[in-house]
């Protein structure tokens, strides 16, 4: 049935706009809470306890900054990508190509977590080889992606979000019959004693918490899901419902963190975490659910981000060189999804860094080249096209080499990287021409015309 509607790049990519508010949150939420929750966080709550719950705050900081100031306009456009309505708000083909090869660029970086996740989990639940694993992530992924693209996405997302609410909600219950609260606070202080106060500096906590401020309000793989639903007023409700769903979730994932170090104090990894705690602490039937909740989770994310990646390169780059048909275009959209699906398995093989760090790597990437383009360019007027382009380029060279130095002064990249772009956003933009009213009258009301004061007569 997916199938059968989706029978154009437009069905392929937004679902023709047929999304409802509780299917839209679910999706919202499941795409968010990826690898990077339930392997990252839990293994991050497992190594340093409750105090990087505080980043939670920022994500949801950047969920209301993007239906404040985002949403309601980028609904109202009515495209079907991100790098399509940059085009269209700056009147630049040159901005429009130079987003969607950084949004392939952030989101292979992305892929890698995931993947690296996924092969994790198969590695210590089945004794897997890494490789095995890693294939199989993506192959039960590409199976739904490649038939029924965004509509199947966001169905697929609905269950995923219910299965994970609804195994964390068996979980922590069950956890806590056999340790209780007070004993795991008391073995984890014993064990680290940082782990029930102030692991994290302020410093540390406020870069990750804006980073994914910052990314979470401006994100191309959520940003795509707006396009996906009815109007404005299903995005809040939808947004709505997401909060409910994370809310759930990620104060599961603190509390089983932490419980998994009261009774395993000394993993070899933070990332196998949830992996353990599903085998060897939960009862045979919800430790089996919770493990297929983080594959759909992981599943969740990379059908989304793999339709973003596909849809820049197809949408937004090939169709500025070749002219194709809608059925053409939808074909060489679906071999893109495989193509760039495939690529990062070669990253995710080096096992670059553990998965909730590699997560936050692409949130610093994705804030410091679209912040300022995306929130800034959807609420002044005066943006311009060499503004956005020097924003985008120059906020993504400083976070990518502020990560490579090795963070001086212990700052995460996003503030180098937001800083810079915004800086250069404004001065860039107001020392040259605007897009023109055309463009503008989009994305803003018209301008009031000026009134002349009237001489008083005498």
């Amino acid at each position: 049935m997916v199938r059968a509607k989706t029978r154009t790049v437009r069905d392929y990519l937004t679902a023709s706009g047929s999304i409802g508010s509780v299917v839209g949150g679910a999706s919202l939420a499941a795409t968010q809470m990826s690898a990077g929750t339930f392997v990252g966080t839990l293994g991050i709550h497992y190594l340093t306890g409750a105090s990087f719950g505080m980043v939670v705050l920022g994500l949801w900081g950047g969920w209301i900054v993007q239906v404040l100031f985002v949403a309601p306009k980028f609904a109202r456009f009515g495209g079907k990508t991100v790098p399509e309505f940059i085009r269209a708000r700056y009147n630049s083909r040159a901005a429009s190509v130079i987003s969607a090869v950084l949004i392939i660029v952030a989101y292979t970086v992305y892929l890698t977590a995931q993947y690296q996740a996924g092969g994790q989990i198969f590695h210590a639940i089945l004794g897997l080889p890494f490789l095995h694993g890693v294939l199989i992530t993506i192959g039960v992924t590409l199976l739904f992606v490649l038939i029924g693209g965004m509509r199947a996405t966001a169905y697929t997302d609905y269950l995923h979000a219910l299965l994970m609410a609804g195994c964390f909600v068996a979980a922590v219950p069950a956890v806590l019959l056999q340790l209780g609260p007070e004993a795991i606070g008391g073995i984890v202080h014993q064990v680290q004693p940082s782990m029930t106060g102030w692991f994290y500096s302020s410093n540390a906590l406020l870069g990750l918490g804006l980073a994914f401020l910052f990314a979470q309000a401006t994100t191309p793989y959520e940003l795509a899901r707006l396009y996906t639903m009815k109007n404005i007023r299903t995005v809040r409700r939808a947004v709505g419902w997401s909060f409910l769903f994370q809310a759930i979730v990620f104060l599961s994932v603190c509390v089983l963190g932490m419980a998994t170090r009261a009774i395993f104090p000394s993993l070899p990894t933070p990332d196998i975490a949830s992996t353990v705690l599903s085998a060897d602490v939960l009862p045979p039937i919800i430790g089996a659910l919770l493990i297929i909740a983080v594959l759909g989770a992981i599943a969740s994310s990379v059908s989304g981000i793999m339709i973003v990646s596909a849809s820049a390169l197809t949408n937004d780059l090939l169709s500025e060189v070749w002219r194709l048909s809608d059925r053409a275009q939808l074909w060489l959209t679906r071999a893109a999804v495989l193509v760039l699906g495939v690529v990062p398995v070669f990253l995710a093989l080096r096992q670059l860094a553990l998965v909730q760090f590699v997560v936050a790597l692409q949130a610093s990437l994705v804030a410091s080249f679209f912040f300022a383009t995306v929130v800034i360019g959807l609420n002044w007027r005066r943006a311009t096209a060499a503004g956005a382009i020097a924003s985008m380029c120059a906020g993504f060279v400083v976070a990518l080499a502020w990560y490579a130095a090795g963070k001086p002064a212990g700052l995460d990249p996003v503030l180098p990287g937001v800083s810079v772009s915004l800086a250069v956003f404004f001065v860039v933009s107001l020392r040259t021409r605007g897009p023109g009213e055309k463009a503008l009258a989009t994305f803003f009301p018209p301008p009031r015309p000026r009134v002349s004061p009237v001489p008083n007569e005498r």
